[in-house]
């Protein structure tokens, strides 16, 4: 069983006849049929068996460790059954905290038909209450994956050494993942990720949950599509229907969003909220100076001193926790409120300092970045985050902006933050 884990090569070949499967005689749940399209054909049981020969490229790759990324949707359902075939029993579950409770029940269901123990992995803070912080996500404001979603999955990879995560991803879903590979790699998630059905059509996965009986999510009965509940890429016909199927949870979500509209000053709420307008919506930013720094030059270093506006040592005390992925050549100087701090640059360009600290000043313990460290060396603690001096590598990915940043800015809050703190440079 190590050897097929190991090589994720045997999926194709366990399900290359009807006969093999061993849950033909169980009868699934009554959860309804209706979403089924076409029938058991020929081809389509060919396309079972014939559709991959390029998947032997994972033995290559000698996976030892394989985990389904399990979304509760119909084409995760796939390859988690195509998995458990094999013999990979790990399978994780992020669940974002705006999950239908359908979904959660629908998990723990498929623990007893599967004989599985899916492990759950939620962020450190819940959607409702980043909101109050970022505000609504929406399709141009877009932070919620990053945080609530693949954040705890890259979390979950580092600490129980995965080495792939098997998606039920497929090219028909979007024009982006027309791009996508077989064996690929999503930036916020530190493994690769294996997507075994990534060009089925939707038909194939019906017909694969029809032919082996598997019992689906049963909000598939009222949707095409699962995810979060109140994803902004909802249709104003599912928003209806979700009136009707979790009126409480609509509820909740118009009473936020009031007060959200209230706080930005939108005048026409009926059109923000009851037409759907927060969904494309995209608040105003603005930077707010917390400090002044200037550079003190020498013939053999070159030092930065920071001057606080507002309360210096709580300030410091957050800059503290993360300078060591810099530099520990640093003096506090002055007393009380009106500390300044000075810090030698060791070398690092000014922009990294200003990165460090700003990450560190706009803290929201959101634990995106955490979750990112190969080291595990960023950890939340009570007043933002901080770093393990003896798993800090110095690689300074964590202050990363650009391409080769896996997360835009470095810092969810640098990048999303309505009011964002910042340092403004005096000349001396």
């Amino acid at each position: 069983m190590e050897e097929k884990e190991s090589s994720a090569i045997a999926w194709l070949l366990e399900v290359s006849s009807v006969s093999s499967n061993k849950y033909m005689d169980i009868e699934a749940p009554q959860l309804g049929c209706k979403k089924i399209i076409g029938s058991n054909s020929p081809d389509f049981l060919e396309k079972i068996r014939e559709d991959f020969p390029d998947i032997h490229k994972v033995a290559k790759r000698n996976f030892k460790n394989l985990a389904v990324s399990f979304s509760g949707g119909k084409d995760s359902l796939v390859v988690l059954d195509l998995a458990e075939r094999v013999g990979i029993k790990k399978a994780v579950f992020s669940n974002t905290t705006i999950e239908f409770d359908q979904t959660v029940d629908y998990v723990e269901f498929l623990n007893d038909f599967y004989s599985l123990n899916i492990d759950i992995v939620t962020p450190p803070r819940n959607f409702f209450e980043l909101v109050e912080d970022l505000g609504f996500p929406s399709r141009r404001f877009r932070w919620c994956c990053e945080v609530i979603k693949f954040g705890p999955l890259a979390k979950y990879a580092r600490e129980n050494n995965i080495d792939g995560f098997i998606t039920g991803l497929r090219k028909e879903e979007s024009t982006r993942r027309k791009g996508y590979q077989k064996i690929d790699y999503n930036p916020v998630v530190p493994v690769p990720q294996i997507n075994p059905i990534l060009d089925w059509s939707e038909s194939d996965v019906w017909n694969y949950i029809k032919t082996y009986k598997l019992p689906y999510n049963p909000l598939y009965d009222y949707f095409d599509r699962i995810g979060c509940w109140c994803c902004p890429y909802r249709t104003k016909k599912e928003w209806e229907k979700m009136k009707a199927i979790i009126p409480d949870k609509i509820k909740k979500l118009e009473d936020r969003l009031q007060k959200y509209a209230e706080k930005l000053g939108i005048g026409d709420k009926e059109k923000f909220i009851y037409q759907y307008g927060w969904t494309a919506w995209t608040p105003p930013l603005k930077k707010i100076t917390s400090g002044v720094f200037y550079s003190i030059k020498n013939s053999s270093s070159e030092s930065i001193e920071i001057i606080f506006l507002g309360d210096s040592e709580s300030q410091i005390n957050k800059i503290k926790n993360l300078l060591w992925i810099l530099t520990d050549d640093y003096e506090v100087i002055g007393e009380g409120y009106h500390k300044k701090i000075r810090i030698n640059l060791d070398g690092h360009p000014r922009k990294k300092i200003k990165i460090l600290i700003e990450k560190a000043l706009n803290c929201i313990k959101c634990g995106a970045c955490t979750a990112l460290c190969e080291r595990n060396a960023l950890y939340l603690v009570d007043n933002g985050i901080s770093v393990n001096r003896k798993l800090c590598t110095h690689c300074l990915k964590c202050l990363n902006t650009g391409s080769k940043s896996s997360i835009r800015g470095a810092c969810i809050a640098r990048n999303y933050l309505r009011s964002r703190n910042t340092l403004n440079q005096l000349i001396k």
